[in-house]
């Protein structure tokens, strides 16, 4: 493979994204880092120095040929499970707010999860360009991906983790489906795995509150229902241009949380709708450039790998504006580039990364070619050069 020049639309996109996020990080918790930590920009000096390291991660795996992944897959799964495994051990393990997802090293604490879903992308794209030739056989073809598939999902269920499970399993199965997998075994697979889901989801009592709560959230207003009734008092006030940045008054300890999972509410309620629009549509512009790049890349392993990283983030800016908007229970998923959380954030950059590398191999037609030869079909040969 011949390398090119990155999708600079993909990088503009991003860094605007993210220098968004900083700036309302900061109107989000200034008012929590003064009364709690003394500082008005404890939160955001934080998330600054986490956004300098996640562009280091950017550009650094921005490099990394793609292929390379495949090659090494087997060490990849090894290190997410590894770490997943690690979130259940005391003293490398914390245990916050009624889950095990943490690891701390040092002042540096993480998500194994959020590695765990781009890990695991990663895997389901090289094996089923492998399986290429048994997809028609459900033992050979689809099988072995759904055992470890399936490890995954229950590591994450365990920390709990629900939300985090459902946007790998729906990450995954899309690149299952966009492989070539019959629709008969994919529809076989919905019927067995949708009873599991919702066993799980009724494992746990609190899930089905979130859910009757969304219902009614006024049904308990000062508790369960709290969250969700201050996010709606965020966005309805907002009105067409908000009350301007900056001057949001649910952030001053009215609703919780304002400048992680709920910021989306925030936006609302100092941007408006035309603030709120604009993030929405870059969000739509960043998954369709993300498309158009999955779809330009050479082979089968970039095609799947791309589709499964822009499906990961559809998904999960999609559960968050569901939240927020008391479309979808609350749940623990982090509006990506823009809500406060340092793995997050690296995470959200190390995607974006493998996504801007993808693009940099891209076989999209000149025009030249196109005019010269317009009823050939030709065979480009490449050769790779890492």
């Amino acid at each position: 493979m011949v390398r090119g020049k990155p999708d600079f639309w993909m990088i503009l996109i991003i860094f605007i994204l993210t220098g968004f996020g900083l700036v309302m990080v900061f109107s989000a918790s200034y008012y929590d880092g003064l009364t709690n930590h003394n500082d008005s920009y404890y939160y955001f000096k934080r998330q600054l120095l986490w956004a300098c390291l996640a562009i280091v991660v950017f550009f650094t795996i921005s490099n990394v040929p793609y292929p390379y992944y495949q090659r090494w897959v087997g060490l990849i799964l090894l290190c997410s499970m590894t770490l997943l495994i690690l979130v259940f051990i005391p003293g490398i393990g914390v245990y916050l707010n009624g889950s095990d997802r943490w690891i701390q090293l040092g002042p540096i604490g993480f998500q194994p999860s959020e590695l765990a879903k781009i890990s695991a992308i990663i895997y389901t794209a090289s094996i089923m360009t492998k399986k290429q030739n048994y997809l028609h056989q459900f033992k050979r073809g689809l099988l072995p991906p759904l055992i470890v598939l399936g490890m995954f999902c229950f590591l994450i269920v365990m920390e709990p983790h629900f939300s985090s499970t459902v946007i790998l399993l729906i990450s995954c199965l899309t690149v299952i489906f966009c492989s070539g997998a019959r629709i008969k075994h994919l529809f076989w697979l919905a019927v067995s795995g949708i009873p599991v889901l919702v066993a799980v989801m009724l494992a746990q009592p609190y899930r089905m509150d979130r859910w009757s709560i969304l219902l009614d959230p006024w049904k308990d207003p000062t508790d369960k229902g709290y969250q969700t009734i201050q996010s709606l008092f965020a966005i309805g006030p907002g009105g067409l241009a908000g009350k301007g940045l900056g001057n949001s008054i649910q952030k001053l300890a009215y609703l919780p949380m304002s400048q992680t999972d709920f910021i989306f509410a925030i936006v609302a309620e100092e941007l408006g709708f035309i603030g709120s629009a604009c993030l929405i549509l870059l969000f739509i512009f960043f998954i369709l450039r993300g498309i158009r790049i999955a779809l330009q890349a050479p082979d089968q392993f970039g095609t799947l790998l791309g589709i499964g990283i822009v499906t990961m983030f559809s998904i999960q800016a999609l559960f968050n504006l569901g939240v927020v908007t008391a479309i979808l229970p609350v749940t623990g998923v982090p509006l990506p580039f823009i809500s406060y959380g340092g793995s997050s954030l690296v995470i959200s950059m190390l995607g974006a990364g493998i996504l801007l590398n993808i693009s940099r191999y891209r076989t999209e037609p000149s025009i030249k070619q196109t005019k010269k030869r317009p009823f050939k079909k030709h065979r480009m040969e490449t050769t790779y050069s890492g």
